[in-house]
């Protein structure tokens, strides 16, 4: 097991609050990107959003709390 971090020990609702906020802010620029890439991060900040608001261990997605890292 790793050492944590702080962010790692930071109480769970700090880091939902902080996936969100890295979701959200993935995608402020992305009309700079293709149309695939912007699809792509979309993606992924709606599954983010998702796994957050569903508080759900089956969408992978990493830095959420209780939720499996994407493989």
């Amino acid at each position: 097991m790793e050492n944590p971090t702080p962010s790692t020990a930071a109480p769970t609702e700090v880091r939902r609050q902080r996936a969100v906020q890295e979701a959200l802010a993935s995608v402020e620029s992305i009309t700079d990107l293709s149309v695939t890439e912007q699809l792509q991060k979309l993606d992924e900040a709606q599954q983010v959003l998702a796994a957050v608001l569903q508080n759900s261990s089956h969408i992978p997605q990493p830095g959420i709390p209780g939720v499996a890292p994407r493989t």
